[in-house]
């Protein structure tokens, strides 16, 4: 079902394109990305049973799409630049848990809880960046009003969710008693992505407003 809502949200998000600016076109890089992660997961899960390896690569890639977001859209420069600099330990790091650690037929969880913390921190960094913004408190613009504001709220809202999920998934391959507890995360993962393409439409609305 998740990959019915990523789809249909991909379908206005293309059809105004260009409507977004520089840094908002990355998250809709991220949208085709999360599409493509939903679709390829349930193709190989059907196909060979083990879509893990899948998973990890995508976790990458959507790891470099959001770092590039994140690096447009925060404005301090020496966090724009540790955003840049992180990406290469954090590609280390991918590499040793696909080949070394964890292993390519397992769930990379320390690449994944490490990515995932890493844009939960550029996420909130980026709130208190709009809370002291000055140009909007001049402007009176209010944060509401920005695209990016819910597209972050979005992708916030869905990566907290999603760090439990990363923390918790070998833990719960190796003890099948625990399936009750496992399906109430699944239920959260599921949750934030509706929530997620929510917020993501209502910003795709304000940049429609903004300049259509």
């Amino acid at each position: 079902m998740m990959t019915g809502i990523e789809c249909l949200l991909l379908i206005p998000f293309t059809l105004h394109y260009r409507l977004l600016d520089r840094t908002e076109k990355w998250a809709y890089y991220y949208l085709i990305s999360s599409v493509i992660f939903a679709v390829g997961s349930s193709v190989l899960g059907i196909i060979y049973y083990n879509n893990l390896w899948f998973n990890s690569i995508m976790y990458l890639i959507q790891f470099i799409i959001l770092s590039v977001y994140y690096s447009l859209l925060i404005k301090n420069t020496l966090v724009k630049k540790a955003i840049k600099i992180l990406v290469l330990p954090a590609v280390f790091i991918f590499f040793l848990d696909f080949f070394k650690l964890e292993g390519m037929l397992a769930f990379n969880s320390i690449f994944a809880t490490i990515k995932i913390f890493l844009v939960l921190c550029y996420g909130i960094i980026f709130f208190i960046q709009l809370l002291f913004d000055e140009e909007l408190i001049k402007g009176s613009i209010f944060i509401n009003s920005l695209p990016n504001f819910w597209f972050n709220s979005g992708l916030f809202i869905y990566l907290c969710c999603a760090f439990l999920n990363a923390l918790t998934y070998n833990f719960y391959l190796s003890h099948a008693a625990t399936k009750a507890s496992r399906l109430i995360v699944l239920s959260l993962i599921f949750t934030s992505g509706i929530i997620e393409a929510i917020l993501f439409y209502i910003g795709l609305m304000k940049a429609k407003k903004l300049r259509a």
